[in-house]
């Protein structure tokens, strides 16, 4: 992790880097739908990775280096995932030129927003999304399988979906009286559905926000607290890096 934020602040140069993170208490979304990553909890009990132990040992390695990185702003917003703090920042923040470093295709929705760019790390290259309106649709049709969303009805594939979208979404929709489940999956997976008042509390978050020089002496501590000796030969190269964000 600390590679590859080195690499990327010595690439991009930012002026201000946001870490976005999870609230850890009950999200907005499952007053919509109580099922809403109702299948997280088996993917966990079945994984090999022991999360009682990770979770914690994650948390304490991010707060330490929260202490250290005060120039940074480390977001968290009570209810919201950082899926929505990301798409909050990108919609409150129209004069910033935000470039998000992420794989995840839940945000080529808001490649519609002229001041919004998606990098992707693994092919280290722009991700370029030629219909961000026909990826939310098919995204809202299809479901979800991750965060335990449905489909709005079975069977439909991407060639299915292309199909649909290009005669006419809405009219099947109706036709097929698909339109509660449509609505349903469009409050879940749509950023224009984060309710204003939570969108409101993340542009106050971010405007409130005081950067702090780089705490140089408790990174070193940092790095030798956690047995990481492989990264002391990039310690001063990661701090001379950093600390000209602001």
């Amino acid at each position: 992790m600390l590679m590859s934020i080195r690499a990327l602040a010595r690439d991009f140069k930012p002026n201000r880097i946001i870490f976005c993170r999870e609230a850890h208490d009950r999200n907005w979304r499952y007053d919509v739908y109580p099922e809403y990553k109702g299948n997280r909890a088996a993917a966990r009990d079945s994984s090999i990775v022991d999360f009682s132990a990770f979770f914690p040992a994650n948390e304490e390695f991010i707060n330490n280096l929260q202490d250290c990185m005060k120039n940074c702003q480390f977001l968290t917003v009570p209810h919201l995932e950082a899926d929505d703090l990301i798409a909050s920042i990108v919609k409150t923040k129209p004069e910033w030129d935000i470039v998000l470093v992420s794989t995840d295709k839940d945000f080529y929705q808001l490649h519609t927003h002229s001041n919004f760019k998606q990098y992707d790390p693994i092919k280290g290259q722009y991700v370029n999304v030629i219909n961000p309106d026909a990826a939310l649709m098919e995204k809202i049709v299809r479901g979800d399988k991750s965060d335990n969303i449905p489909s709005i009805q079975k069977g439909i594939g991407s060639v299915r979906f292309a199909k649909i979208y290009s005669e006419g979404l809405n009219d099947w929709i109706v036709n097929n009286n698909l339109q509660e489940a449509f609505d349903r999956n469009t409050k879940l997976i749509s950023f224009k559905s984060i309710p204003i008042e939570y969108q409101n509390q993340v542009r106050d978050a971010v405007n409130n926000f005081v950067p702090q020089d780089f705490d140089a002496r408790s990174f070193y501590n940092l790095i030798i607290g956690n047995g990481l000796g492989a990264f002391l030969d990039k310690i001063t190269d990661f701090i001379n890096i950093l600390k000209g964000v602001k």
